[in-house]
């Protein structure tokens, strides 16, 4: 069952849907002193498609080690480096990458930052696979990351609903 509702008032549009939540943490991709760390979710279930993706991105980018988590057992990962870049290149980093969740792209450019869950949300936290390695240096860490969010997210695909009023 699903239930959405989507309308367009003027410059706003309105949506409406029902769905199960659970509270869960996150960290942004933000960094002390600014810019950005680079963050991908995909949610496909080929990891070599992942891998493939994500060494591409990182050879055209230049960018340093990339580490891979499972984000779900049911298929879907999460990537992350630390360049330490500005929003709008880690957005065109990101955007550029095959496979990459589209409405996470659309929610975190919204938001001017990415989030990458790190707690489990029914189906285990996210767990450590894979890097792909690289000669380029990150130029931050974990410890350079100014941000950590509790938000609610939905504990399935099967959404029933969200919400939200956006100025178009």
């Amino acid at each position: 069952m699903r239930f959405l509702f989507r309308n367009r008032i003027g410059p706003y549009r309105i949506a409406l849907s029902i769905g199960k939540v659970t509270d869960v943490e996150g960290i942004n991709s933000n960094v002390v002193g600014g810019g950005h760390i680079v963050m991908w979710e995909f949610d496909i279930t080929d990891y070599g498609e992942v891998w493939a993706a994500l060494k591409t991105a990182q050879i055209e980018w230049n960018l340093p080690t990339i580490t891979i988590a499972r984000s779900h057992p049911d298929g879907g990962f999460h990537a992350y480096c630390f360049p330490w870049v500005t929003w709008l290149q880690s957005l065109s980093i990101v955007a550029s990458t095959a496979h990459v969740d589209e409405a996470y792209i659309n929610l975190c450019a919204m938001r001017n930052h990415w989030t990458l869950r790190i707690t489990d949300k029914g189906q285990g936290a996210p767990q450590y696979l894979a890097m792909i390695p690289s000669a380029v240096e990150p130029l931050c860490s974990f410890l350079d990351l100014a941000s950590h969010v509790k938000y609610e997210a939905h504990t399935s695909k099967n959404i029933i609903g969200w919400g939200m009023i956006e100025r178009l």
